[in-house]
């Protein structure tokens, strides 16, 4: 599912001196892996490295079985990030267009018939608690509703990857429990997770795997082999499509 082979990453030199650590690892399909360690340690530049909206200088990596290194080209790009989910620290919008116009937007610029993107989108919007701000422009809501429709866009598509940095796990307590509980649903499925933040909380399901950052050469491997065991059965929007999450 994610491979990367002495991948290099970004990282104070306060933590490593030249500021730059090579990192490499292995998660299969339906893992979860949490990515901690303090400020400047990478975490971010790990999830936009794999979200591919930074260039791996060099290494080798490969998402969803295809390979994304320098040679990737415009239109492989184009349908892997279609396939990833990312829930970023300050996510953006369109402020011309409501919130659920916003959310419905990665469903509309995959061509999906309007009353399937309808549909999905009431469902997702329902989901995460944001009925009474769905009409509402970006600008006009609260951090809070921000980053619940940033976690309803990332979601909307049924992603095979999602990419969580740490303010969407640290804003709000209820945010994050809903967050934590719908992609253990997911990873159910096969969809994979990397969460970021510079302490694992606690109460996390055991089949979790860590990785701290940063991570000095020879970097070993972190393995995933198997998904969550949770039961909780997510919403029809969140039960991925089989043929969506295989490579």
């Amino acid at each position: 599912m994610i491979a990367l082979e002495t991948l290099p990453l970004p990282v104070g030199t306060s933590l490593v001196p030249g500021g730059v650590q090579h990192l490499s690892l292995r998660l299969e399909r339906g893992s979860t892996l949490w990515v901690t360690g303090p400020a400047e340690a990478g975490k971010t530049a790990l999830l936009d490295t794999i979200a591919l909206r930074r260039p791996a200088t060099g290494g080798m990596m490969t998402l969803l079985n295809h390979a994304a290194g320098p040679g990737l080209s415009a239109r492989g790009r184009r349908q892997l990030q279609q396939r990833i989910g990312y829930i970023e620290a300050a996510p953006l919008f369109m402020d011309r267009l409501t919130l659920a116009d916003n959310i419905a937007l990665p469903l509309e610029l995959n061509h999906l018939r309007r009353a399937d993107v309808k549909r999905e989108t009431d469902s997702i919007i329902r989901w995460f608690g944001l009925e009474s701000h769905a009409q509402l422009l970006p600008h006009s809501l609260s951090q809070t509703m921000r980053m619940r429709a940033a976690c309803a866009r990332a979601l909307i598509t049924q992603p095979s990857i999602v990419l969580v940095d740490e303010p969407a796990l640290t804003l709000c307590p209820v945010l994050r429990d809903h967050l934590l509980s719908t992609l253990r649903g997911l990873a159910r499925n096969g969809t994979t997770t990397l969460l970021a933040m510079q302490h694992q909380p606690e109460g996390t399901d055991p089949d979790d795997q860590l990785l701290t950052l940063p991570r000095l050469p020879p970097s070993p491997e972190v393995s995933v082999s198997s998904a969550s065991g949770n039961d909780l059965a997510a919403p029809l929007i969140l039960s991925p499509r089989d043929e969506r999450l295989l490579p």
